[in-house]
């Protein structure tokens, strides 16, 4: 089974075996099983394949904090949680005010501020937000903004050096710097909303509540992930998960124009669960369509239920988190290569993504 995230307005909270509870930054709790619980390779890929990237000395973090700190805001909503409301953490990605965050920090919030590390403070609205993703992208009207440089997080591995950058605990003076190391790859945890994250990154870098859509850096101070849950402390210590930025670009440049992530328009299962076993599908690894949205890409493609969906774009699947994440990676008008296995047979279909709807 897949881990159980809360989230919090903070980092989220995981779970271990039973599932332990997991604290995001602006308040989500995930859960882990033991299927999740190696480092070196998840589902038979390697992640550990040269040596670790390291952070030689302070000075090296001073640097990335002068480059970096002047594009991260602390967000507050509705006033922040002195007045009822929430607080978390973005990223500038552009000089005229886009900001990156988690959808949990901004969902709800009637008012929405962005605080500079200049003192500075902006009025943010809602260009696009993403609830199966937990992204979402708000601007402030700025010009000549400080913009974070992003990473590219297909290339990080198992030890490498890694600092958060955010608005832990909503403290006064100013953003909080953690500093750790990417603890493991390709996690799988869901959420106490009932949501899924999949293939996210685990650091023991320190994450707390208003941690929450602040970024993860690198030894370059290059986004590699945008910080969203921890594990609950009183099950795990210093386990926590961030969205890797290279499975995120897609949805943000969506979202930042006010469009939905990509869609196949399946209703899917794990392969080996009841719901798989009453289908008669006795495939052990995969997304097992259970329904098909009419006139959806699946639909137009020819996808069958009962099909277990292997590989999306040549993205191995091994679960329906798998899937939602591997399409989720493409834009909507995009054509993907999709291997199906029916009745026992390896077959490719292609299908055209369309933009999720709305409703």
């Amino acid at each position: 089974m897949s881990p159980a995230v809360a989230i919090l307005s903070a980092p989220r909270t995981i779970t271990s075996r039973p599932p332990t509870a997991l604290l995001v930054a602006s308040g989500v709790y995930v859960a882990l099983d033991d299927a999740n619980a190696t480092s070196n390779a998840v589902g038979g890929r390697e992640v550990i394949v040269r040596g670790a990237d390291k952070i030689a000395t302070a000075g090296d973090i001073a640097a990335i904090l002068r480059a970096d700190v002047p594009a991260v805001v602390a967000i507050v909503d509705d006033g922040g949680p002195d007045k009822g409301g929430a607080a978390g953490t973005g990223f500038v990605i552009s000089s005229d005010g886009v900001i990156v965050t988690n959808n949990h920090v901004v969902e709800g919030a009637s008012k929405i501020q962005a605080q500079f590390s200049d003192g500075k403070t902006l009025t943010a609205k809602v260009l696009g937000r993403d609830p199966s993703s937990d992204l979402a992208v708000i601007k402030v009207d700025g010009a000549d903004l400080m913009a974070i440089e992003l990473g590219d997080s297909d290339q990080v591995q198992v030890g490498d050096d890694v600092v958060a950058i955010g608005n832990a605990l909503a403290l006064e003076g100013g953003l909080s710097v953690t500093r750790g190391i990417i603890s493991g790859l390709h996690r799988a945890v869901s959420t106490n909303s009932g949501g899924s994250l999949a293939d996210v990154i685990q650091t023991d870098a320190a994450i707390n509540p208003g941690n929450s859509g602040g970024p993860l850096v690198d030894s370059e101070g290059r986004v590699i992930g945008i910080n969203t849950a921890i594990a609950d402390p009183g099950e795990a210590q210093n386990v926590g998960f961030a969205i890797p930025i290279s499975q995120a670009k897609p949805i943000i440049d969506q979202l930042a124009q006010g469009k939905q992530p990509a869609y196949l328009g399946v209703y899917t299962t794990d392969a080996g669960s009841a719901s798989a076993q009453q289908l008669g599908v006795t495939a052990d690894s995969g997304a097992v369509v259970t329904r098909i949205s009419s006139d959806s890409p699946a639909d137009k493609a020819g996808i069958k239920t009962g099909d277990v969906i292997v590989v999306v774009g040549g993205i191995t699947v091994t679960s329906s988190a798998d899937l939602g994440n591997a399409v989720r990676r493409h834009k909507p008008d995009e054509k993907v290569d999709l291997v199906v296995v029916r009745d026992g047979e390896r077959t490719t279909v292609q299908a055209t993504l369309a933009e999720r709807p709305t409703s």
